[in-house]
């Protein structure tokens, strides 16, 4: 999955330099791999606590949901904020949901030395802090120039911070593997 998500990203970005046109088709297919990516990861995490029903309705209902979208409702063109905002909302629901698991469960007795904790504090950050710029995003691509900057400025301070959360989640993996 990562190697798609790397994939289109490449595309988006040739697609700029030759055609020159908006690569925001891109950013739709993105979020759709990123949300399956990361419904796999947490349909991992919670296998004994969210029945597999549930699994197959998320996948599917926001398959279904992300094709109206694209095709019958804002299009391939325009900023996908909705779907983003979907995306977020579900992502922070399985979050809180791994972590009130963990809580009850009270098996792991260091969980910051996992990579689970590190990930799902990651996501929590990220999807948290970005909801509402998801859910609003046309209303501030019309803002004044310093408030969108601001803005996207606080927005790409949370994607560092996830990034930097993520490589903290995967030095831990490698620690529990030795």
């Amino acid at each position: 999955m990562l190697w798609t998500i790397v994939g289109i990203s490449l595309a988006a970005e040739l697609w700029v330099r030759t055609c020159g046109d908006s690569n925001i088709p891109f950013y739709h297919l993105y979020i759709l791999v990123e949300y399956l990516f990361l419904l796999k990861i947490f349909q991992i995490l919670l296998t004994h606590y969210v029945k597999n029903s549930v699994w197959k309705n998320l996948n599917f209902g926001f398959i279904v949901i992300w094709i109206f979208n694209v095709l019958l409702y804002q299009g391939w063109h325009a900023y996908p904020d909705y779907i983003h905002a979907l995306e977020a909302f579900i992502i922070l629901v399985l979050v809180l949901t791994w972590f009130t698991k963990m809580l009850k469960e009270k098996v792991v007795k260091n969980p910051e030395k996992t990579f689970e904790f590190w990930m799902c504090s990651g996501q929590m950050l990220f999807f948290s802090g970005n909801f509402l710029l998801f859910l609003f995003s046309n209303f501030l691509l019309s803002a004044d120039d310093p408030v969108y900057m601001a803005v996207w400025i606080i927005h790409l301070i949370l994607n560092l911070m996830l990034y930097s959360i993520y490589t903290i989640a995967i030095i831990w993996v490698k620690r529990t593997i030795k």
